[in-house]
Formats: C-alpha cells, structure tokens, sequence
C-alpha cells in the first residue's frame, strides 16, 4: 500500500482508499471544525468535530448526506424537528432539506455525499 499526500489515507493497487481518522482529533474553540476527508466526483466525505455547546451551521445539500456519529451525543435538527445523536447513530438527510448538528458533548461526526 502507498501513502498519498494525506498522512491519514493509503491506498492500494485497487484504488481502494483507507482512511484513519481515529488521530484527527482537533477542535476549534470558536466553531466546529470540518476537515475534508475524500473529495471525488462520485463522493466526498468530511469529519465534523464539535465541542460541547457548538452546532454546525444551517445548511441544505443539494445530494443526500449520511451523518454517523463516532463519538459524542447531540443532536440533528432537520426541518424544525429534533433527533438524538450520541456514538453508533446514523441518519441519511434527503436533498435540500435544512439541517444542523448542535453538540451536548464533544462529538465527532462523518458527513458523507454520494455525488
């Protein structure tokens, strides 16, 4: 396997990516911090890292997004409604439909886009 230029991915003679994201552990103490993980034409995945009180901005994908929860507890509030979060959930937030993530723990989350 040969590392690419992110010292968190390798990939092998397949293309098959594998990324560890178990050391990408920084926070901001102003906002929640987004780190891009993979940015294709087919698919693009980033890790969400909030601390306790933070919430992600308002925003509406124009593709589905799948959120899982790595780490932490919150909660997602699409369109007006409120959903518990905490490790091991998953949720799959449909196009153009408004979102946040706000935190009641520090949380890390994977945000993926199937383009």
């Amino acid at each position: 396997m040969s590392k690419t230029e992110d010292k968190n991915m390798t990939e092998n003679k397949s293309g098959t990516k594998f990324i560890d994201t178990h050391d990408l552990t920084d926070f901001s103490a102003t906002k929640a911090l987004h780190t891009p993980l993979l940015d294709t034409s087919q698919l693009r995945t980033l890790l969400l890292n909030l601390n306790s009180g933070q919430s992600s901005p308002l925003c509406k994908m124009s593709v589905h997004v799948l959120y899982y929860v790595i780490e932490g507890e919150g909660e997602l509030l699409v369109e007006g409604e409120h959903y518990e979060l905490r490790a091991g959930s998953m949720a799959i937030v449909p196009a153009e439909i408004n979102r946040i993530i706000s935190a009641a723990t520090e949380m890390r989350v994977l945000g993926m886009q199937v383009l």
